[in-house]
């Protein structure tokens, strides 16, 4: 996730992060000046800092990087604190650089597009590790290109997506579906991407449309670009921002055009709005947190510390269950999802990324150029 705002903007966050969302455990000052931050094989020598943007009890993306945080101080007794509305890649350093002079061991940048202020801070602290996720390397050059102790998560975000676009497709009434997200970068480009992707699967008369607001938490801009969509007959809105989520769910219950729908992500919306909220698409960030802080505990992050999760093995990019909207779709087409969401985890649909492989989907508008026969979608899987 990436935001430049303005300066006006840069400076209200800066005040935000001032205040801090902190749990704590085990013991060590946070005035450690140590230059030494190995662990020493203990977790409770171990202070982790989680930076994030938006608000850490925002029920979205943040939220879920504080709860997996959370959990790992409470089982590990290690030093965790968690930091939400940090946005700008200039919020990312002057955090990082704090946390590092502290003696913090691990400091995760919970934003995909923050790689150039975790590999300059990399070289500043070459005794702390810094890991930054999402992300993906384009080669293995390029990962070795990266100081060693900047280590990078990626959580197969298009796989999530691509489901949820396949429920879209079986969902809507118009055949117009759309996404509005925040900035186009590779590890949120591939989610609308993928999303329309997954809808063409099941839907071959679907039309995509997708919005940027420049904003992960500006619920106005969000509501004002799903309003647009909604008045121009698009059924179903895919979110890709993060507490902003809730201005595309006004605008769904505010909408004359009905049904209405939001495909949520990053936690559990549904409860946000029962009557539009169709499902979320959940990444399991709690895990995500939890297994990179775990694996700091036992002194598992090594030089170019690298993981990848998926629906197989963290079951990252599951679908909430449908609750009171479950009539959306048939009996037929829930068998269908059932059997779209077997392929992609066993790889009979081969779900395109951001940067790896050919094609990719981490540009606005790749998706749309691919075939969904070509990764593995077939006509027993349409509407």
């Amino acid at each position: 996730m990436h935001s430049r705002t303005s300066k006006a903007r840069g400076v209200l966050a800066l005040l935000a992060v001032a205040v801090l969302a902190a749990v704590v455990a085990g013991c060590g000052g946070s005035d450690d000046k140590s230059s030494d931050t190995s662990t020493g094989g203990s977790a409770k020598n171990l202070k982790v800092a989680v930076l994030s943007t938006g608000a850490t009890n925002n029920r979205s993306w943040a939220n879920s990087w504080a709860d997996g945080a959370k959990k790992a101080a409470q089982d590990l007794g290690a030093t965790v604190t968690m930091v939400g509305n940090v946005e700008t890649p200039d919020q990312y350093t002057q955090q990082g650089a704090s946390f590092a002079a502290k003696g913090y061991n691990v400091i995760i940048f919970a934003h995909g597009a923050m790689n150039d202020p975790a590999v300059k801070l990399g070289k500043q602290f070459p005794k702390v590790k810094f890991i930054q996720a999402p992300y993906e390397f384009t080669s293995a050059k390029d990962q070795a290109s990266q100081p060693p102790n900047v280590g990078h998560v990626d959580f197969k975000q298009e796989q999530g997506a691509f489901l949820a676009g396949a429920m879209a497709g079986f969902v809507t009434k118009t055949n117009k579906v759309a996404a509005i997200y925040a900035f186009p970068f590779p590890a949120l480009t591939r989610q609308p991407e993928a999303f329309s992707l997954g809808a063409r699967c099941t839907n071959p008369n679907v039309t995509f449309t997708q919005k940027a607001t420049n904003s992960f938490t500006d619920a106005a801009l969000a509501r004002a670009a799903a309003s647009s969509l909604y008045s121009s007959g698009v059924d179903v809105i895919f979110s890709a921002v993060d507490q902003a989520v809730q201005g595309v769910i006004a605008a769904a219950n505010a909408s004359s055009t009905k049904p209405a729908y939001v495909v949520a992500q990053y936690r559990d919306q549904h409860g946000l709005g029962k009557n539009v909220v169709l499902t979320s698409v959940k990444y399991n960030l709690e895990g995500v947190a939890q297994s990179i802080i775990k694996d700091a505990a036992d002194n598992k992050i090594g030089s170019h510390y690298y993981k990848s999760y998926n629906l197989g093995n963290l079951d990252v990019g599951t679908l909430a269950p449908l609750q009171n909207l479950s009539s959306a779709l048939s009996a037929d087409d829930k068998k269908k999802m059932d059997q779209i969401t077997a392929a992609v985890k066993d790889g009979t649909i081969k779900v395109p990324d951001a940067v790896t492989g050919n094609p990719t989907i981490g540009k606005p508008g790749s998706g749309e150029k691919i075939d969904p026969a070509s990764i593995g979608c077939t006509t027993a899987m349409q509407k």
